[in-house]
């Protein structure tokens, strides 16, 4: 999985801020090159895979997205879900569907994602599936 991954976070189908203060405890103990402050961030997961974030700067709204690029397999994927799941965020791969963690999420969807949004699991095995199939 190499292509860009996003994580946004929806408010009755408008973009809202994540909260980049549980990002940062969250990934805190995978960083090995970067700061997950602003910027780069490089990650490795407990099997060796890793991810690269950019957490970009806060714009007026704070924070709306995080980019995963360079996504291996494994246990970062676990990672990425969790993430999504500690703030309250869609897994938007390109060119995929919206991957949510509960149903009652997809109402605060944008329009143009609610019909194929798909309900996953908050594991890595569930998004691997979830984009293989979309």
């Amino acid at each position: 999985m190499s292509a860009e991954t996003f994580l946004l976070r929806f408010v009755d189908g408008e973009l809202a801020a994540l909260d980049v203060e549980r990002f940062r405890r969250v990934v805190e103990p995978y960083v090995v090159a970067g700061a997950p402050d602003l910027g780069e961030v490089l990650l490795r997961a407990e099997d060796g895979g890793t991810a690269e974030f950019s957490v970009p700067a806060d714009g007026a709204g704070g924070v709306t997205s995080l980019t995963a690029t360079h996504l291996s397999t494994g246990a970062v994927l676990d990672l990425l879900a969790r993430l999504a799941e500690e703030l309250g965020a869609v897994i938007l791969p390109v060119g995929g569907a919206a991957l949510i963690l509960h149903e009652d999420g997809r109402r605060h969807l944008p329009p143009g994602l609610r019909e194929e949004a798909i309900v996953i699991a908050p594991t890595g095995a569930a998004v691997t599936e979830a984009i293989a199939r979309s």
